[in-house]
């Protein structure tokens, strides 16, 4: 069955069980997040709990920017995704994948000029079948799509492709560590190939379109095998003698990202 989610498209792909703090400042987001943290009748609204009332759709920007910028800073100091902008701003939206997942709000803090820092972790992966055209030039305007979720399935010899992702995620860790380059993750590994999969999918250093990938994986054994390919290739990377003129940003980045 379709539901229907209000969409905020990210630089960042999320995934099940994954934690990401966002500071809000566009006006459209701002009243995003008012509906969903304004108190819902019972009465007059009881289909609505609180639960769906506090959540969104995520989705990764294939192609334009994430935001303008924050009011009060000039050109230099807009937020940008590295990826070229689509038209004027504040005039085109930009183009998102048909996959995402749903951010369900763990914390809200709001600011007397009406911005928010929010705390959002990963739900359930969706696609989306039908997604509404908006004037992006509304200020007030966020997109809205109909979405179907996606089953989640442990897949073919899920349990090998586990023990090999295992091992290989360890050698990662310790050969990061080895040159002082170990991103702030936790060693504990999920037991559950499901949950082992999504964690370390959105714990290695990779690009947004690989991890986009690892997301619209059909079930755990895929995204196991696609994930065991990339360590290989990181593990390589990163035992290699030339890795220190490497771009350090993806382990120094540990900042808020911006709506």
């Amino acid at each position: 069955m379709a539901v229907v989610l209000p969409i905020f498209p990210l630089n960042t792909v999320l995934f099940p069980g994954m934690s990401v703090p966002l500071h809000v400042f566009e006006p459209r987001y701002r009243s995003l997040v008012e509906e969903l943290t304004e108190p819902v009748s019972t009465e007059d609204e009881p289909e609505r709990s609180p639960q769906r009332q506090r959540r969104f759709g995520a989705v990764w920007i294939e192609l334009g920017h994430e935001v303008a910028a924050e009011p009060g800073s000039d050109e230099e100091g807009a937020t940008d995704t590295g990826i070229p902008a689509i038209g004027e701003p504040g005039t085109t939206l930009p183009r998102v994948s048909s996959t995402g997942c749903t951010a369900l709000l763990r914390d809200v803090r709001s600011y007397e000029d009406g911005r928010y820092d929010l705390l959002i972790e990963g739900g359930a992966r969706f696609t989306i079948t039908d997604l509404e055209s908006v004037d992006a030039s509304s200020p007030e305007e966020y997109a809205t799509a109909s979405v179907s979720f996606l089953a989640e399935h442990r897949g073919s010899n899920v349990d090998e492709h586990a023990e090999r992702v295992r091992d290989l995620y360890e050698t990662y860790c310790d050969r990061l560590a080895s040159i002082g380059m170990a991103p702030d993750i936790s060693r504990d590994l999920p037991k559950d190939p499901i949950a082992l999969s999504y964690t370390v999918a959105s714990t290695i250093v990779l690009d947004q379109a690989e991890k986009q990938r690892l997301l619209e994986a059909e079930d755990a054994a895929t995204r196991l095998a696609v994930a065991a390919r990339f360590l290989r290739r990181e593990n390589r990377i990163v035992a290699a003698p030339t890795l220190y003129s490497l771009p350090a940003g993806p382990f120094l980045d540990r900042g808020v990202s911006f709506n």
